[in-house]
């Protein structure tokens, strides 16, 4: 009996034996695993890592080569353009200064400039000067080019080229309430005022009789009629709407459209020439320059 027991007890540690064993075994192979996993995992991670960086790399090498071929190809990219204005010209172009001396250039000739200067990566800078300068700053290389309001008469094809059309103004008569001229007609024998060195002192000349006086500016213009100096002035339809909105006592008649006409003068080959041209296009074709012109006038302005 106790040989029975003991041949018992002795089986059983032998099991036990064998089984711990066993057990040990199987954590080190589960450990062994593990580890060889985490390596396998480590090393695919670092090779996804090279392998971005790589890709990175590889992006960041093709956006320079391309923003070197965009600048190389865009005169504008990257550049700040000189572009003289004349800032007396309500609601085209004109100065805003704030309350800490401060100005801004505003204007619907100014939005047009800026945005396809900036769709082109570039930035610019107004300079402002009376409208007579400009042709001859171009000409001197003070400025790049100007922003507008200008009409590209045979006589100034000759020195400057033209971007499209872009704009057809109506011309006004500005006169004081107690007077009425409807018409250019109604002006012969009277003093006109305009503004020097621009296509209306063209329209004032043509008045039969009329005594014509060059103003530097619209404003100016209008203070002529208000003191009495000049009987009526011939400036822009549209800067005329907002001079009546500010001077109580003056009213206005609107004349028909001409041929007169907006666009931007360029030196002759001049490198920004094309694309500001081209650009300028587009936005005439996909309505941005219509939304301009909106935003600055009546839609009885926007160009046909």
């Amino acid at each position: 009996m106790k040989k029975t027991l003991a041949l018992a007890v002795s089986a059983v540690l032998a099991m036990g034996m064998l089984s711990g064993c066993g057990s040990t075994a199987q954590e080190t192979t589960a450990a062994t695993t593990a580890a060889e996993a985490a390596q396998t995992e480590e090393t695919t991670a670092e090779s996804a890592q090279e392998s971005s960086a790589e890709e990175s790399e590889a992006a960041e090498s093709t956006e320079e080569s391309s923003a070197e071929e965009a600048s190389a190809d865009n005169p504008f990219a990257g550049k700040t353009v000189k572009v003289g204005c004349s800032a007396t010209f309500v609601p085209f172009e004109s100065i805003e200064m704030a309350a800490d001396g401060s100005k801004t250039y505003v204007g619907m000739n100014i939005d047009i400039v800026r945005t396809i200067v900036e769709k082109n990566g570039g930035q610019v800078e107004f300079v402002d000067m009376p409208f007579k300068s400009l042709m001859a700053a171009i000409q001197a290389g003070q400025i790049d080019f100007c922003s507008g309001g200008m009409a590209p008469t045979d006589e100034r094809r000759e020195t400057l080229d033209f971007s499209e059309i872009f704009f057809y103004p109506r011309n006004a008569i500005v006169y004081r309430s107690e007077d009425n001229y409807p018409d250019l007609e109604s002006l012969q024998g009277k003093t006109v005022a305009y503004v020097f060195g621009t296509n209306y002192q063209q329209v004032a000349e043509s008045i039969e009789g009329a005594e014509t006086v060059g103003i530097q500016g619209s404003p100016a213009c209008i203070e002529e009629v208000k003191s009495g100096r000049a009987d009526a002035c011939i400036i822009d339809g549209a800067g005329a709407t907002e001079f009546l909105k500010e001077n109580e006592g003056l009213s206005m008649s609107l004349l028909d459209k001409t041929e007169d006409c907006f666009a931007i003068g360029f030196p002759k080959e001049s490198p920004y020439y094309e694309t500001f041209n081209n650009t300028l296009k587009e936005m005439m074709d996909n309505g941005e320059l219509d939304e301009i012109i909106a935003s600055h006038l009546s839609e009885q302005f926007i160009l046909d």
